[in-house]
């Protein structure tokens, strides 16, 4: 059930990767990743906050914890990432390790445990990626 029009939702999307410097080149190149993140807006999971530039998404699918109830409901997204922030996220990610580089990163700009972020569900991740997309 759309919540906000299209036209709002890539309109959002456009604001947030301006205020990331993103080129067009890079735009292009991620076109299907800037749709799904259209999607989420458009759907009201996913809200940027344009005076921080922070993306929150409300998972569709919930990570519980091992007693049955929510761990992981919500990810706030920071607006930058840095080697220094994104260090100790790495820490046993092999270089070649891709789904890992991409966990951490996900991790390092969440603040979410990246244990946590493996049960993610696929629906979830699709837009979870989306977004660390543009930060690797």
């Amino acid at each position: 059930m759309e919540k906000v029009s299209r036209e709002i939702a890539e309109k959002d999307v456009t604001f947030w990767l301006d205020k990331k410097k993103i080129s067009t080149g890079h735009r292009e190149l991620n076109e299907n990743f800037i749709d799904q993140l259209a999607d989420a807006v458009q759907e009201g999971n996913l809200v940027l906050d344009k005076d921080t530039n922070e993306w929150t998404y409300e998972l569709a699918f919930p990570v519980n914890d091992e007693k049955g109830g929510e761990a992981l409901g919500t990810l706030k997204f920071k607006p930058r990432l840095n080697d220094v922030m994104l260090r100790p996220f790495l820490n046993g990610v092999k270089n070649d390790d891709a789904d890992g580089r991409l966990l951490a990163h996900t991790a390092a700009l969440t603040g979410a445990n990246k244990g946590l972020l493996k049960l993610i569900d696929s629906v979830d991740k699709r837009v979870v990626m989306a977004i660390t997309v543009f930060f690797v």
